[in-house]
């Protein structure tokens, strides 16, 4: 669906208000500013552009796209970021038909068969059942490290649906090691748990990020299995942007400080201000935290500083030999490249390349690519008699200084004081970005928050 100013306004009941707007503001740069050019700030900006707004997105990256990353120089072109989408994540895929891409599905070959390594202990994972080293609960003993942790929570998940998240009491915002701890997980089943978390850690890991994420996953299980974009996650943020009129996107502009007063916000870059009645910050927190800030956002300081990015380091390598085992090539591991994942060529199917992929307290700041590239090499062919070439570290850590992580999760505790707090607007500053989101995690949850900002910027300037 084309998004135009008669869709906005009549979705949004403003047809009638319009033309009651009030007169445009003088010495402005734009009508909005937005900040961060990734899925949420390339969606406002189609919508507010289309609704005639002039808009301006500013992005301290040399590309669109932001946690969006493709690599098409290495084999099998290989995702970075963001890949999988649902089937209930219609505003990707009708904003992917709107700029001629496809949704397709994911290409053959695929296996959920794993290998497991721990200690000096190489095993198929079909084996851990039974394994004298697993010291799971016994309810739980045919859970490997990276599932059981959801096959506890899908046993009790007091969520009903994707609404009820917000609406639960602190009985159930508890951490996830208290969690597995109140099922009978030792310390020492809880430390193997916590490798290759997709979070942290489980002590700063809410339960309602898991409960959420399986009330999503059940939706979305129902309509079918994932897929992805023809050609490269990073394909719909690049044809997005395209979409926008010449010079919406400036690139290599990195945010220092956001000024406000009643009728304008400032934005300071690293080559200058620009001055809008409204800007978007899709930024996420880590990078926000670091900027100078308005005083009227000294309320919102403490999530702005502690709301939790998961913290990732990828090692991409090409496969040049297969492992002498003859064990499957996914893996979960205690060794320092946690899990691997095979990447497979997009037309025969064929295992091409791996991706080392550590999480939370696994990754190493202070360890350089080379560092990595060695460490990864090695250690498949020490443990698998795999013979591979590193060509590429994608770093989502603290270092990463446009993110700050890869996505963000709640911490206990946070959700009932922050969740609905940090959508609301603060004078003309407006936030978006997936750490905004509501009823959907992700690619589109970040799609919605997108709206909701640009929705309410609408009435805005409608008068409303």
């Amino acid at each position: 669906m084309n998004w135009t100013r008669r869709h906005f306004l009549a979705a949004s009941g403003l047809t009638a208000m319009a033309a009651c707007a009030p007169a445009q503001h003088q010495g402005k740069d734009a009508d909005v500013l937005i900040l961060g050019a990734g899925l949420a700030g390339l969606h406002a900006a189609r919508m507010l552009s289309a609704d005639g707004a002039n808009v301006i997105v500013l992005d301290a990256d040399s590309r669109v796209g932001g946690r969006m990353v493709t690599l098409d120089d290495l084999p099998g072109r290989p995702e970075a970021g963001g890949q999988q989408v649902g089937q209930s994540y219609a505003r990707i895929r009708s904003t992917a038909l709107d700029v001629g891409l496809n949704i397709v599905p994911f290409p053959p070959g695929g296996s959920r068969d794993k290998t497991m390594i721990l200690g000096n202990q190489v095993f198929d994972a079909r084996d851990w059942a039974t394994s004298p080293q697993n010291p799971f609960p016994e309810a739980f003993k045919r859970a490997t490290p990276d599932t059981a942790l959801f096959m506890a929570a899908a046993r009790a998940n007091p969520l009903v649906d994707q609404y009820a998240w917000r609406e639960v009491g602190p009985e159930v915002d508890i951490s996830a090691d208290a969690f597995l701890a109140a099922q009978g997980f030792d310390d020492r089943s809880r430390a193997l748990c916590d490798i290759a978390l997709n979070a942290n850690a489980l002590t700063s890991y809410s339960m309602l990020n898991v409960w959420r994420s399986m009330v999503l996953f059940q939706i979305d299980s129902q309509t079918g299995p994932s897929e992805e974009v023809e050609g490269g996650s990073q394909r719909l943020p690049e044809a997005m942007a395209a979409s926008l009129p010449d010079g919406s996107v400036r690139l290599n502009s990195t945010v220092k400080a956001i000024e406000m007063n009643a009728n304008r916000v400032t934005v300071t870059t690293d080559a200058g201000s620009l001055s809008a009645p409204f800007v978007i910050s899709t930024l996420p927190f880590p990078v926000m935290s670091k900027l100078g800030l308005p005083a009227e956002l000294e309320a919102r300081r403490p999530i702005i500083r502690d709301m939790p990015y998961t913290q990732i380091q990828q090692v991409h390598l090409a496969l040049d030999g297969q492992p002498t085992d003859d064990l499957p090539l996914m893996m979960w591991t205690d060794t320092p490249i946690e899990r691997v994942f095979p990447v497979r060529d997009k037309t025969t199917g064929e295992p091409v390349a791996l991706t080392c992929w550590v999480n939370g307290t696994g990754i190493r700041e202070a360890a350089g690519d080379e560092d990595w590239k060695s460490l990864a090499e090695e250690t498949l062919l020490q443990k698998r008699g795999i013979k591979a070439t590193a060509l590429n570290v994608t770093r989502w850590d603290s270092q990463t200084s446009h993110a700050g992580g890869a996505y963000m999760h709640w911490a206990p505790g946070q959700v009932p004081v922050w969740a609905e707090e940090i959508l609301k607007p603060v004078g003309r500053l407006h936030f978006a970005g997936e750490h905004t989101s509501f009823l959907h995690t992700g690619m589109e949850g970040a799609m919605e928050s997108a709206e909701r900002a640009a929705y309410a910027i609408i009435e805005e300037m409608a008068g409303v």
